[in-house]
């Protein structure tokens, strides 16, 4: 049987991409460039039922392409090396520049990623943390404890820890030195149980992050309608709710930093 995509389930539901003219970022880091931190997925294939996946090429794209040179972006996976976007994501961003410049031109920053336990320690030498969404985080990075491990290094050094979409499961078993879980009694936001069932890929992922959300956070929010962006603030917590949402994460990023 010919592997398939998610695309061949939900084609006809993928929202717009969000489309945003903004400068790239430098490729090389330099002296005075504030630092930020992508977490991607390792995960292109679902083990159970061979269908690509993933990260979601317009929550990297977007974020990364900032409207500022004044950061560096630096990325890391659980295992390093090259990751892929999830091919759906691709045939879903035709229409976006950001996105369309990976595949096209900057396929490097996605194939030569960093070992995430490799910064554990180092969370002092960066200003900010984002998780991208994808469903292949669903299974590493949303059980990964060195990613755990290196967000609540990043919360209780007082840094930004942001994510969007699927990205936010990352955050959800995250605990930190007082046995508290990061999320707890914070406004929180994520990919809805309803956009899921819009898409038709509940029998791909293995559980509804909504419903991981209500129950780590006490405090999770949505849009009135799926695929509307949703960006939460709660603290130095910024969550966004669905792919469109991925710029508003990167400007309340760059404002919280500000």
């Amino acid at each position: 049987m010919a592997r398939q995509s998610l695309g061949d389930s939900y084609a006809h539901h993928g929202s717009k991409p969000t489309m945003v003219s903004i400068q790239s970022l430098s490729s090389h880091a330099q002296v005075g460039l504030r630092k930020i931190i992508f977490l991607v997925t390792s995960v292109t294939i679902e083990p159970e039922k061979d269908i690509e996946i993933g990260l979601w090429l317009p929550e990297f794209a977007d974020p990364y392409f900032l409207r500022s040179a004044k950061y560096h972006i630096v990325v890391a996976s659980p295992k390093g090396g090259a990751t892929v976007p999830d091919p759906t994501s691709m045939q879903l961003s035709i229409e976006d520049p950001n996105a369309m410049a990976f595949p096209n031109e900057k396929k490097d920053v996605y194939q030569q990623i960093k070992k995430l336990s490799s910064f554990l320690g180092k969370a002092n030498q960066f200003d900010a943390l984002y998780a991208v969404g994808g469903h292949g985080l669903m299974f590493d990075l949303a059980f990964d404890t060195n990613s755990q491990a290196l967000i609540a290094e990043f919360w209780e050094q007082g840094k930004i820890v942001a994510a969007d979409c699927a990205g936010v499961r990352s955050l959800a078993n995250v605990k930190l030195s007082s046995g508290e879980h990061l999320l707890r009694g914070k406004r929180v936001t994520g990919f809805s149980e309803a956009e899921v069932n819009a898409l038709g890929f509940g029998n791909v992922i293995p559980f509804f992050l909504e419903d991981t959300l209500v129950a780590k956070s006490r405090g999770y929010e949505k849009a009135p309608s799926v695929w509307e962006p949703h960006i939460v603030t709660s603290g130095r917590l910024i969550t966004g709710q669905n792919p469109a949402s991925a710029a508003g994460v990167a400007e309340a990023i760059l404002a919280a930093l500000a």
